[in-house]
């Protein structure tokens, strides 16, 4: 009797899925096929979620934002990254590190001084208005800049064109001292608001307006804050130079004028505002705050090697004098 040989195959029998080639299949006909009687009987298999994909979403789904016109597209960064009251940064000290953070814009009531007291001879200033209810922290979305270098490049100007107040010069020190030369260029207004007098913050006078050297390119440098002790504008004047003449000097080079840099100063009025029985009569003399911005420009200019403006001062007739020597009237 021969033997049958049976040939055995070297792969295991799989049961292998049933694959309809119908086109019109969908879920929705399956849903409604399980509706029958018979398909109560049978057990509901559960579904198993796919898996989101790490795929990038395809070109057609995402918004060309790049397309719009330029116009459109700074009027978004102007949205997204300016703030009508300014930006006020104060000064921290995080991991031992000095840093600046927003504060509400009205958290300092320094920034205007709407009456002035004396003080053992020193002027010094209050605000007895009552308190502002605190504004809220400006939401500045800087997430906008790491979407590319296109947009980085559009939008940083935007950001920069922010007027930024400054709690006091250590606030400054910190801010300026984090930003790189590119940005500093873009700065256009800075305010100050206080003047540090202390002998801890004293030496950050100098450091911080230093840190203006490379902000060539600014409008407008506000100090919203009492300098010099009240002594008068050619004083104001010297304590700015001393602390802040290599920003003064780097003005005028950059603007191929030395004393470029005076017309863009601002200084709070009470800084010259004199306290004395002579003051009504120089106010009556033509004597008022505008004559001593004048002078402290003149003696900024004077200090910056410019030329004082010419300006038509009226002049007190001179009395005569008389002396009498020998019993002679001169």
């Amino acid at each position: 009797m021969a033997e049958t040989q049976v040939a055995i195959s070297p792969y295991s029998k799989r049961k292998r899925p049933q694959i309809s080639y119908y086109e019109g299949y969908s879920e929705d006909s399956d849903r409604y096929e399980s509706d029958d009687s018979t398909a109560g009987s049978r057990p509901s298999k559960k579904s198993k979620r796919t898996p989101k994909s790490s795929r990038p979403l395809p070109k057609r789904k995402i918004f060309p934002f790049l397309s719009l016109p330029a116009e459109l597209r700074n009027a978004i960064y102007a949205l997204a990254l300016t703030e009508e009251n300014g930006i006020y940064l104060v000064s921290k000290t995080k991991n031992y590190r000095r840093v600046v953070e927003l504060a509400p814009s009205n958290q300092l009531p320094r920034s205007n001084y709407p009456t002035i007291r004396h003080r053992r001879g020193y002027v010094a200033f209050s605000n007895p208005g009552e308190k502002e209810t605190p504004k809220a922290v400006p939401n500045l979305a800087t997430a906008l800049l790491a979407t590319n270098r296109q947009i980085y490049s559009e939008a940083l100007p935007i950001l920069y064109s922010n007027t930024f107040m400054l709690e006091d010069t250590t606030a400054l020190h910190a801010f300026m001292a984090n930003l790189n030369p590119k940005t500093r260029s873009l700065l256009e207004t800075i305010s100050i608001r206080s003047w540090g007098r202390t002998k801890s913050h004293k030496a950050l006078n100098h450091p911080g307006l230093t840190m203006l050297a490379e902000a060539v390119n600014l409008k407008r440098l506000h100090f919203d804050t009492h300098i010099a002790g009240g002594g008068g504008p050619q004083r104001v004047a010297r304590q700015i130079y001393r602390d802040g003449f290599h920003w003064l000097e780097a003005v005028g080079t950059a603007k191929g004028k030395k004393d470029a840099a005076v017309e863009l100063i601002e200084v709070l009025e009470g800084n010259w505002q004199r306290y004395s029985r002579t003051t009504r009569r120089e106010e009556l003399e033509g004597r008022g705050p505008q004559h001593d911005l004048e002078a402290f420009r003149d003696e900024l200019r004077k200090l910056l090697g410019g030329v004082a403006e010419k300006r038509s001062l009226k002049k007190k007739p001179k009395k005569s004098k008389k002396s009498i020597r020998y019993g002679i009237y001169i």
